[in-house]
């Protein structure tokens, strides 16, 4: 069942038909904050009827042939496949240059294409670089569809900022960013259906101002944006008359300037009636006894916390502002304070690691596990890990990724010392990072190779077996020296055409990074 927290409108003289779809499972999509925030946008629009559609969607009230636009809502890059399986499925050309003015106009907007859309550009006739913002201008254009030509409709598309139209480039596209401080986005449909079932998210802030250096979501997001106390209030209070599951969301939610007030606030109305809330993730350096105490009495039973590396040399170099006294401090929090376990997100083969680095981690879970025998308390300790993938806009942009046998080893490592310990480890896969790796930084020249793939069954054998027969007819180099050297073949455009502000920091950061090395090397 859904429940609306807002008023629909009717949809008497809608002027176009639009699907908007999402690349996954249909709980993933009512889970998805930016999916449904701009599902209400185009909800609340009466000139546009708009209908949600999922990958396991098997009915439509729109036929394809009703269906004026089609959006995509992207929030990985292995999404596109997914996407490809999609456009299929609904029998549409998947190339933009193949579809005539009887198909419905492709569009696609999220992180992932925020950052880099050249890989995936072929399949698109237009791509939202920003947020919400730029789509809702974009909106008084799409309604001249009826009146307007394919063609004409994306021309004026290409003169609005914050819209890409691969077949008109432009040199520079600006992002466009919204206006959260005073406008919080909150979770618009409450639904059963939910992978975070009838769960009322809210957005504290955008962005992360610790700018580390390998992370998207803080360099897509310049400036940090938070949310007023006062508003995020008044949405608590709304969101409460509705369920009484709260979830705060946010790259740096424990950062809020009144994250404790916050907190304080929640707790008093847990004393009241039941609330089960669950924050994204902790930060080790801003954790304390009483919001430890607040989430368990709210029903969490777990935590989650980012150290990304294990030596403080390391997390000094990839920019993450924390030292190893705030992370076992946090471990004796988390226990004294009632939680039952904690999962701990890091990252192997950051540029520079070496030997000791890897070591560094078996050292501190030794240490975590001293801190822990302090208590009687039973305490679950998870390290989740992923492989190093270079970024567009970030610092680490063109860092090398290590080479696949390496990282493999070190996984291994980590997985027999871990055991030993008693500690969970979740270790990543190496060969679909170097995948991801690849999508993230290669140019449009993938889109054929991409369409196979699908048809292979879209997994990773179908991706490997694919990229040797492309290897082998000469059009692909090998697969792990694309992933790990940052592939770009003469023809490539960089993703410097899109501005979203970093670029003079980035540069700075990246000088600064480099005479680091230089010095470490020397």
């Amino acid at each position: 069942m859904e429940k609306f927290l807002y008023k629909r409108c009717e949809k008497k003289d809608s002027k176009i038909n639009l699907w908007f779809a999402y690349p996954a499972i249909e709980s993933f999509a009512m889970a998805s904050l930016g999916y449904l925030t701009i599902f209400q946008m185009l909800d609340c629009d009466c000139e546009i009827f708009t209908e949600r559609i999922y990958f396991d969607s098997k009915t439509t009230f729109l036929t394809k042939n009703q269906v004026d636009f089609m959006g995509f809502s992207v929030s990985f890059e292995i999404d596109i496949l997914t996407i490809i399986k999609m456009l299929k499925k609904y029998d549409i050309p998947l190339k933009a240059n193949e579809r005539n003015e009887n198909n419905p106009i492709i569009f696609a907007g999220g992180p992932v294409l925020m950052s880099n859309p050249l890989p995936f550009e072929e399949f698109f006739d237009f791509i939202i670089i920003g947020e919400k913002t730029a789509l809702k201008t974009a909106c008084a254009i799409l309604k001249k569809r009826k009146e307007f030509s394919k063609d004409k409709i994306l021309k004026e598309l290409s003169e609005i900022k914050g819209i890409y139209v691969p077949k008109y480039k432009k040199q520079k596209i600006e992002t466009i960013r919204d206006e959260i401080t005073n406008e919080p986005v909150y979770t618009p449909i409450l639904s059963d259906k939910s992978f975070f079932k009838d769960t009322f998210i809210i957005e504290l802030e955008r962005g992360c101002p610790k700018m580390c250096n390998f992370c998207l979501a803080s360099w897509l997001n310049i400036p940090t944006r938070f949310v007023n106390y006062e508003k995020i209030i008044e949405t608590i209070d709304f969101g409460l008359t509705h369920t009484n599951k709260i979830a705060l969301l946010g790259a740096y939610v424990a950062g809020h300037p009144e994250f404790d007030k916050i907190i304080k606030y929640i707790a008093k109305k847990c004393e009241k009636n039941p609330i089960e809330l669950s924050i994204s993730s902790l930060r080790a350096d801003l954790t304390d006894i009483n919001l430890v105490k607040t989430l368990v009495k709210c029903g969490q039973k777990t935590a989650t916390i980012a150290i990304e590396a294990a030596s403080q040399r390391l997390r000094d170099f990839i920019g993450k502002d924390l030292n190893e006294q705030q992370i076992l401090n946090t471990i004796k929090i988390c226990q004294q304070g009632g939680l039952k376990g904690i999962k701990i997100y890091a990252m192997i083969g950051l540029p520079t690691e070496n030997d000791k680095d890897i070591e560094e981690f078996i050292e501190l879970a030794k240490k975590m596990k001293n801190e822990l025998k302090k208590s009687k308390e039973s305490f679950e300790i998870t390290f989740s890990t992923s492989s190093f993938i270079p970024k567009p806009h970030t610092p680490f942009e063109n860092a090398v990724r290590e080479d696949k046998k390496i990282l493999e080893n070190k996984v291994n490592y980590l997985k027999k010392n871990f055991h030993r310990l008693g500690i969970n480890f979740r270790a990543p896969s190496i060969e679909w990072d170097n995948i991801q790796s690849i999508l993230s930084v290669y140019d449009k020249s993938l889109a054929d190779f991409l369409i196979e793939v699908a048809d292979e069954g879209a997994n990773l054998g179908a991706f490997k077996k694919t990229w040797r027969k492309y290897n082998k007819n000469g059009v692909l180099p090998p697969l792990n020296s694309t992933a790990k050297t940052l592939f770009h073949n003469t023809k490539a455009i960089s993703w410097d055409f899109i501005y979203n502000g970093s670029k003079e920091l980035k540069l700075q950061r990246q000088k600064r990074l480099k005479q680091i090395c230089s010095v470490q090397q020397g």
